[in-house]
């Protein structure tokens, strides 16, 4: 199953999921994505700056000190959730994904890990 098939599959999953992107966060760059919302490359490229910023805000060195390194980060809106989620094995894969506050949260991450490490195992 290519990249942009298995953001698809979660969308189809999870119709609560706006957008299901995969970013190369080394590169500061979407690379595909799936959803029904629309979003311009200027969009795609602030939502990848969000994920990095997340991931290198120094907050997260508590979290390091506490939990380990950190490989998801959440930003909660009055209209929706941005979740981040960063590959173990490859730190600058990650998904960057827009959904309705209502989505079934723990399964949903379930799934985007699944996804996201078969997608850096494949590639």
């Amino acid at each position: 199953m290519s990249v942009a098939e298995s953001l698809g599959a979660v969308v189809k999953a999870f119709p609560q999921a706006k957008l299901v992107a995969f970013a190369d966060l080394s590169a500061r760059m979407i690379l595909t994505s799936a959803g029904p919302m629309m979003m311009t490359q200027e969009h795609l490229d602030r939502l990848c700056d969000q994920a990095r910023s997340s991931f290198d805000d120094p907050m997260f060195s508590l979290c390091v000190g506490a939990f380990g390194e950190p490989n998801a980060a959440m930003l909660l809106g009055p209209a929706n959730l941005r979740l981040f989620l960063r590959s173990e094995v490859e730190p600058a894969d990650a998904l960057c994904c827009i959904c309705d506050p209502g989505i079934d949260l723990a399964a949903f991450v379930t799934k985007i890990r699944e996804t996201l490490e078969s997608i850096t195992h494949d590639g």
